[in-house]
């Protein structure tokens, strides 16, 4: 399959009025990369989850800077991309009764999820042409 395809199922980018990830090591930002396993007939039940979920709920969680979804070209793999202020948000967010509630909810829906902390060291964007 050619990943130049457009996927049979895309997401239309919500107006949330919010501005774009911008990948800048200087910031200090947390990176929070969750991998979702899911069942291929289920991967848009869980677009749509955590779409409402970031929209409704994450977004308004103290800490919160971005998130961005990518769906593999079998759609048995979802991951978000997400951006928090701290580890201490993401550690504050996770006792959160309402984020516990949304992690809760997503694992009726998935096989499995990891999600690991990371550090962003370095961006690198293609020359101008």
């Amino acid at each position: 399959m050619s990943t130049s395809q457009e996927s049979p199922a895309a997401h239309e980018v919500p107006d949330t009025g919010m501005r774009l990830t911008t990948l800048d090591p200087g910031a200090g930002y947390v990176t929070l990369i969750n991998t979702y396993v899911v069942a291929p007939e289920r991967a848009e039940e869980l677009l749509d989850f955590l779409v409402r979920s970031t929209l409704e709920t994450l977004r308004y969680v103290p800490g919160f800077v971005s998130a961005n979804l990518h769906v593999n070209f079998e759609r048995t793999q979802v991951v978000n991309y997400a951006q928090w202020k701290s580890h201490e948000a993401v550690a504050a967010a996770r006792e959160n009764p309402k984020v516990a509630a949304l992690m809760r909810q997503q694992l009726q829906i998935t096989r499995s999820f990891a999600p690991i902390q990371y550090e962003l060291r370095n961006s690198v964007a293609a020359a101008s042409s």
